[in-house]
């Protein structure tokens, strides 16, 4: 009996199509510019683009770059590489994860979303 093992089970694999990942590259250039340039328009424009998860990308964003500020003791009316880099990184992976739900949104339709009434929801679990 030591021979039977069940074989292996792996995730299938989700790649993002090329739209996906220019969405993600655009997103993450935004991120980037929003931080370096003096215009308020690159935040607009990277909270539009990335609804709808941007108000949770606002939050996690701020006090990420807050703490990784802190550790590394960067001052703070200057931009340090570890704060840009966390900063850059949340916002890109809000759009991968808005690509994500749309491109299996787009291939299998709403019902790749799982709705069910609060009714249904036990709360004893």
């Amino acid at each position: 009996m030591g021979g039977m093992s069940s074989p292996s089970v792996t995730p299938p694999v989700s790649r993002l199509s090329a739209v996906g990942q220019l969405y993600v590259t655009t997103v993450g250039a935004l991120a980037l510019l929003s931080l370096v340039a003096d215009s308020a328009a690159w935040h607009v424009a990277l909270v539009v683009l990335t609804l709808p998860l941007s108000l949770l990308a606002l939050w996690v964003g701020y006090y990420s770059g807050l703490a990784v500020g802190f550790v590394t003791g960067a001052e703070a009316n200057e931009l340090s590489w570890p704060v840009v880099a966390v900063w850059v990184a949340v916002w890109t992976m809000t759009a991968w994860l808005n690509a994500q739900v749309a491109q299996k949104v787009l291939r299998v339709g709403w019902r790749a979303v799982p709705a069910r009434k609060f009714e249904d929801v036990d709360l004893d679990d």
